[in-house]
């Protein structure tokens, strides 16, 4: 007889509490939905959220969460957009619909009910706005010292997340083409680099909505240096149109200058006696500038000496030099 009360006491604490749980279910609305997930320029609606016509003076009320700004609401009769508006459908539900979304309008929208500082949320959506790939600049600059770690970057926003890859355009072979150099990602990572990787590189980024590009101009600095054409030459008096040449290679490029016997005796171009002429013709691809000395008057005896070819900067400092040596031919 005890066991047999006891087992129905309990059997009725069960359906009790079963009883409460399923009530709770009925009355407690689900605020847990999927994402709502539009492209910019769709139109999004908002499922239904109806106010308790039970309870008087009871009103429906969406609160926008936006990142980066404030809280703002929409009701039947106020809105902060024009695009953004709470209207009934024909089953006399209300629906809050967005005409013409924004990538800005990404973010969480919480319909409350209830009356005038007593409301409860009845359902909370998050919209996921889907965009094309943005990047914040379209080119730049970057310059870098022969044997560092350069990286590039390209940080580019959009929904889906979209994929990156790097091309580059080769000054040397003066081509417009870009070639695929079979990286992707944000981040581009070139080790020791070199002279050599002065170049135009583009990063393109593309998801199912579109693409965009970015370029970055690179350019690369190392020191001068110096190489001249022949250390010595030789010639007699009455010689025309000797010519001594060097080649500075140097980014960024220097000042070339000639001296004759010693640093005070600096060569100063002149018609009759010396001339100077610098070819630039290889300073865009190969950072390389030759410059030639010539006597455009017959050698004399003072003539046969030491030249020096130097790179200064601009401050006027040495940065190199080489020596040509202009030397009497032995007589036969």
């Amino acid at each position: 007889m005890g066991t047999s009360m006891n087992y129905r006491n309990s059997l009725k604490l069960t359906l009790t509490f079963s009883t409460i749980i399923s009530l709770l279910v009925r009355v407690v609305p689900c605020t847990g939905n999927e994402p709502v997930v539009k492209k910019v320029g769709d139109k999004a609606e908002l499922g239904h959220c109806n106010n308790d016509k039970a309870i008087t003076n009871s009103i429906v009320m969406w609160e926008v969460h936006r990142p980066g700004k404030k809280i703002q609401t929409v009701t039947e009769k106020h809105s902060f957009d024009s695009r953004v508006q709470i209207h009934r459908n024909h089953y006399e539900e209300l629906l809050l619909e967005i005409n013409t979304v924004r990538e800005a309008d990404a973010g969480r929208y919480i319909c409350k009910t209830g009356t005038t500082g007593n409301m409860s949320i009845h359902k909370e959506i998050e919209i996921i706005v889907q965009f094309g790939p943005k990047l914040s600049w379209e080119s730049i600059n970057r310059t870098m010292h022969e044997g560092e770690t350069g990286e590039l970057w390209c940080n580019a926003s959009g929904i889906p997340k979209p994929t990156i890859e790097w091309f580059r355009k080769f000054r040397v072979n003066n081509d417009t083409r870009y070639e695929n150099i079979g990286i992707s990602g944000n981040m581009l990572r070139i080790h020791n680099i070199t002279r050599y990787a002065k170049d135009i590189y583009k990063c393109h980024a593309s998801n199912e909505l579109g693409s965009a590009e970015g370029f970055i101009n690179v350019d690369v600095l190392f020191p001068a240096e110096l190489e001249v054409f022949e250390e010595e030459l030789q010639g007699v008096n009455g010689d025309l149109n000797v010519e001594m040449a060097c080649a500075v290679t140097a980014n960024p490029m220097v000042n070339i200058v000639w001296y004759k016997g010693d640093e005070e005796n600096h060569i100063q171009e002149n018609n009759w006696k010396y001339k100077i002429q610098n070819e630039d013709d290889m300073k865009e691809y190969y950072y390389t500038t030759i410059s030639i000395l010539k006597k455009v008057y017959p050698l004399e005896h003072a003539d046969f000496d030491t030249y020096y070819c130097k790179a200064q900067n601009d401050t006027g400092h040495d940065i190199a030099s080489k020596a040509i040596n202009l030397a009497r031919r032995p007589e036969k």
